[in-house]
This record gives C-alpha cells, structure tokens and sequence, in this order.
C-alpha cells in the first residue's frame, strides 16, 4: 500500500533534515493534495516536523498572487492570508509558498546543501551546472525572496522547456540559495538529492584541495585559550543585550584557521545564502592582528563595526586563529556559529570548483531588512524562560547529590549549566537527561578534579569555549570522612580538607578573574560565587571533625573572599544544607554517612542503618531531611538578592539557626 502523501513528506523532511542539507529552521517542505497545498510553518525545524504540523492554503488562490502586479504591503503573506484553509492559528507559512505552489510535482524538498551550494555559490555557477548535471537540472539566477523568486524559477522552468522541448527536471538550483527537489514519491526525491551531492562533491574531489593547517603546537593552543579567556568574557559584556550578558561560544577548528587558495584567511567578504544573514549576520566583525592588548583590538574591533553598520555583530572572527559566535543563549550562538563555518566550508569548496560568489549589497540588503526573514529568526530564537532565563552556572560535584539537584533545579530556571565533575561519565549522563529535557546548549559536562589547580584551568577552558563566560559559581564539591580524633586516618583528614577547603579555594582563585572582567565591561551588573556548605559549618559535628572543620574554614573563606572580590563586582556566600539523606553523601551503601556514624557508633544504640536515620530525622524541627529543591530556592535567593554578600545562609528545617 502506497504511504500517504503526507507521511511521505515528513519522511523525506526527517531524512534531509542534518546539517549537511538545513540548518536551524531553513529548509522547507510541502505537499498538495485536492488543490490545497500543505507547508511547514516558517522557522520551524525539518527534523521534528510533524504532517499535523504544514498550514493548508489554496493553490488558486497563491498562482493568482505569482501573476498579480500588487506591490504595496507584503504581497506574499497577503496571498497566504487570502490562501488559509480552516482557522488561522498563527502560524505563519514559508516564504517561500509561491513556487511550491508553482511545481506540478505533489512532494516538494527545499534545502540549503552544503556540498551542492558550492555550485550555486559559485562566479561559474551555470557553466558548472551544465557541465556536471546536463538537462537533468536547471539553475535559477538569484532573486529576493518571496514572489521575484518564484517568478525566477517558472522564468527558468519555461525558458529549459523552450530550449530542450522537455519538461523541466525536477532538480532546481537556486543560485546563492539551495536546491528544490520535486517528485511524485519520497524515493524519487531521496534518488534525485543522493544523485544531485554525488555528482557536485565527484566534481569537488577531482580539484585538489588546499592545504589544510598545520596541527597546532602546545604553544598555539595555549595561545587560543588565553583568546578565550580574554576576549570571551569581554564580548559577553561588550553585546549583551536586555540588561543581560551575550552567551558566546567559539570555534578553532582547521577549517576556521585555513586559507583561501589566494592565501587569505577563511573569512568571507559577504553573505552567500539568505540564511546566513537571518542566523550569522551578513558581515562578521573582524579583529585584525595588531601589537595592541587583544582587549583593546576587540574593543575597537567592535565599536568600529557598530559604528559602521549600526548594529551588533554576531560572527567576530580573529582570521587564522578563532571565530566567535554571539547569542542571547547558547542556542543562537551555536547557530549563528554553525552556520558561519558552513560558509567558511562552502567558500572553500567553490574555490576547488572556480571562484566563490557572494551576495552583494543589494542583495543582502533586502534580506536584512525584510520583515519574513526578521520573524523567522525570531521564531527559531525562542529561548528558555526562567529567573536564570540564559546565565551561564558552573556547578562543581555536580554528577550527584546536591550539585545535580541544583543542576536539574537551575536549568529548570532557564540556566545553562555546567557539571563539573571527576566523575566526568556520570556528569556526562546527567547532563545528557538536562538536554534532552531542555534543549540544545542547556548542558555541558565538563571533567574537574577540584583539588588539582590544572584541571580547574582546563575545565573553565571548556566552559569559556562553549558559553564565554560564567555568572554564578557554585563550590559544590565535598566528601566526608567520619571516625573519632584516635581513629581517623591522617590520609583521610588530608583528602577532605583538600576537597572541601582547597578545593573551594581553587575554584575561586580560578573563576574570579572571569567574572571580574565580565564586570568591568558591565559594571551595572553583579556576578555570583556561592559556596555548598553545611549545617556542619555552623556547629561542630562529634565524631565527623574533618568534614566540620573544612566547612568552618569554608565560611572563613567565604567571608574573606567576599570582603575583598566585591570591589569587582562578585559578591560571595555560603548555603549551609541541613543533611540531604537521600543523596549519596548519606545514602551510599558503602561510603554513605548513615554507613559510616553506624560503622564509628556515633548513635548510640543504633543496629542499623534505619536507626540512623530516625535519629537525624528527629533532629530537625521539621521532621525531614534537606531536599535539592531547598537548596536550589536559597540560590534563586542569593542571586537575586543585590545587596547580601559573605553570609552563611541556613538551609536546616530549624535544626541550626543563626544566633
């Protein structure tokens, strides 16, 4: 039984839907059927488009708007207006309606190939479509959008009917645009689009390719990092927008430091699809190499392109070296910055086949000022919601416990969080659920030995790669020892005072310089560090004086830290949980503290473990043991609170209060 139409272009939507063929929400689908065609919605995405998800319009009514003269307004979503079976439910239609609507062919693909825009972004563009595809595709010079486009392509289609005799292909080449396939099944649309990337990238690879980089030294790579770290931070503050830093996130790939076959850096001197302009901005501001402090050239780099354009850019490119990409969340910078290498990568490819076209000015012009494009950004940049709508939280023991409640809790909140963890698979795993849950860019996994200064470098490294920067630290990291003064061991006192004192130290001592910068450029605004303390930090805890006193010493820290970091805009404080005797620190079968006070007969008279957690649950007023969700509450509290810092705020049910 043949699948229904409508089944068959999702099928085919799902299997163009990677970043080879459509990135974000470019790319578009559609079917008709008894006149009616049925087409994705604008700035949603091929890969989870659903037939319940296309917006019915009537045929008739979109041909009469393609041959209409009308000229004032918005002629395209006028006719789609007119078109609209049923309800209109807010959903707006491609813009690109008017030649699906226009091709006989019931399934319609429209894509944005990588391999094959390296032909139609190419000066050679129509030579190298007849040489490579013959009769079996016609190419469409580029046109703006909407009805000139569709105007183009019946142009291109009658003009190949008047030369061959025949009927168009059902291949299309839109020249600095894509590709349409059109067909009467998903198989032959799959059969022409396979045969269509196998024909361009055999043309491609009979052309050498240029030299790739040469694999950094120790000494580049240390150099890319320091880039990072100064000028990540900075354009956080620098295009930070709605009383809020940018999230920026980086490349330093081969592709980004190569060359074009002139010797010149990978950068491009234009846009070269309309989507790079809605997603990347059409021109990145470029940070020329100079003898200046890289702080200054970034400064100046930005100023002069706001000046210029008068806009923020979104692509700022140090050439031959790293390519930032900037966002009002992780989402939109990964975006802006997949889309751009896609350029970088398209641009290099057509240089192995002639010569790169951009779009010019007039062209790209258009697009950037062109109300369907602006909502199809706006569509596909909907981002979390939340009192942490966007800030970037590095959370140390974060795979379990306390660290992953408030993980789970903040992201929850609309924060990116980082997980931070020498337990680097299980921090990997949890973060994989938070993505999952929340979306691209919600999460990142990240190894760290808390206690060891190197690898605090190297994972803030990774989370200034990714996100640019941090605007709460959370020193969440801790174990317990347990066992009286005479029997505890030396080793044991060493390795939880390294962990919960050091380790607190070193997270600061490395975060710190990041959130100082951060505020220099934005000194409106306040950055956090919150320390996970304990109940144990207020009093002394009998038979458990290692873990006690590194949170006692922990307090002192924080008040010390907080004395001296706020002159930089950081304020610091501690949470003091009562016990959470669902976590692991408690719970752990083998190392659990429950196992543990039974083990040193710290309760007395109790025989099991069940006992000894009655005990400490009659402890507490309120008759329970902290929950992650309490903890997560006081760190919503401290955040938002501007004028508290170097506390030591009790999370206990009442079993510890302040004096």
């Amino acid at each position: 039984m043949t699948k229904a139409l409508a089944d068959q272009i999702i099928e085919v939507a799902h299997r163009f839907s990677e970043p080879e063929y459509a990135r974000a929400g470019g790319g578009n689908a559609s079917y008709k059927r008894d006149g009616i065609l049925y087409i994705k919605p604008s700035g949603t995405s091929l890969k989870t488009l659903q037939a319940e998800d296309l917006v019915p319009l009537r045929i008739e009514t979109l041909m009469e708007a393609l041959h209409s003269d009308q000229t004032s307004g918005d002629p395209v979503q006028i006719a789609a207006a007119k078109a609209r079976v049923g309800v209109d439910d807010g959903r707006r239609p491609s813009v690109e309606i008017l030649f699906h609507a226009l091709l006989e062919e019931p399934l319609v693909l429209h894509l944005h190939p990588l391999t094959i825009n390296a032909l139609t972004c190419n000066e050679k563009a129509q030579e190298l479509t007849e040489e490579i595809f013959g009769d079996d595709a016609v190419l469409v010079e580029y046109a703006n959008p909407g009805i000139p486009l569709a105007r183009e392509v019946e142009k291109a289609r009658e003009a190949y009917t008047a030369r061959t005799g025949k009927k168009p292909p059902r291949l299309t080449l839109l020249r600095n645009h894509g590709v349409i396939a059109a067909g009467h099944t998903a198989e032959e649309i799959m059969t022409i689009l396979d045969d269509a990337t196998t024909r361009v990238r055999s043309a491609i690879n009979a052309n050498p390719a240029p030299a790739d980089s040469t694999r950094r030294s120790a000494d580049e790579t240390r150099r890319v990092n320091e880039m990072i770290q100064i000028a990540a931070p900075l354009l956080r503050g620098l295009l930070g927008v709605d009383g809020a830093l940018a999230v920026v996130t980086s490349n330093a790939s081969d592709l980004v430091r190569s060359e074009t076959k002139l010797g010149k850096p990978m950068v491009t001197d234009g846009p070269l699809i309309p989507d790079q302009i809605v997603y990347a901005g059409s021109l990145p501001c470029v940070v020329e190499p100079k003898y200046a402090p890289l702080d200054e050239q970034v400064r100046k780099a930005v100023a002069a392109y706001q000046k210029t354009y008068g806009r923020n850019p979104v692509i700022v490119v140090l050439p031959r070296k790293i390519v930032f990409a900037v966002g009002v969340d992780h989402r939109a910078a990964k975006n802006a910055l997949d889309v751009f290498t896609d350029a970088l990568r398209v641009a290099r490819e057509a240089e192995r086949l002639g010569a790169v076209r951009v779009m010019n000015d007039t062209e790209r012009t258009f697009i950037e000022n062109w109300e369907a494009e602006s909502y199809r950004a706006k569509v596909g940049a909907a981002r979390a919601q939340g009192r942490m709508q966007s800030k970037v939280v590095m959370i140390t023991g974060a795979a379990q416990g306390f660290g992953l409640g408030i993980a789970q809790g903040l992201a929850a909140q609309g924060a990116h969080v980082v997980l931070a963890d020498i337990k680097y698979e299980l921090a990997a795993a949890e973060a994989k659920h938070l993505l999952d849950l929340h979306g691209p860019g919600a999460a990142l996994a990240v190894h760290l030995d808390v206690a060891d200064e190197a690898s605090q470098k190297e994972a803030l490294t990774e989370v200034l790669a990714q996100y640019g920067g941090v605007d709460l630290f959370i020193s969440n990291a801790g174990i317990a020892r347990a066992g009286s003064v005479p029997q505890a061991r030396l080793q044991d006192f060493d390795i939880v005072t390294a962990v919960n004192y050091r380790g607190y130290y070193l997270g600061v001592r490395t975060i710190a310089p990041i959130l100082a910068a951060q505020h220099e450029v934005r000194p409106d605004l306040l950055f956090d560090i919150i320390d996970i303390n304990s109940k144990s930090g207020l009093e002394g805890s009998k038979r458990n004086f290692a873990y006690a006193g590194s949170k006692f010493a922990a307090i002192g820290l924080t008040q010390s830290f907080a004395l001296e970091l706020i002159e930089s805009g950081i304020k610091v404080n501690s949470i003091c949980p009562g016990n959470y005797l669902d976590g692991p620190l408690w719970s752990d079968p083998d190392q659990g503290l429950f196992v543990q006070y039974l083990r040193a007969g710290k309760v007395p008279g109790a025989s099991s473990v069940q006992e000894v957690r009655a005990f400490y649950e009659a402890k507490v007023p309120m008759m329970r043991g902290c929950q992650p969700e309490d903890v997560v509450r006081a760190v919503l509290y401290l955040v938002e609170q501007q004028y508290e810092t170097g506390q030591a705020l009790p999370v206990t049910g009442g079993q510890v209060m302040i004096n």
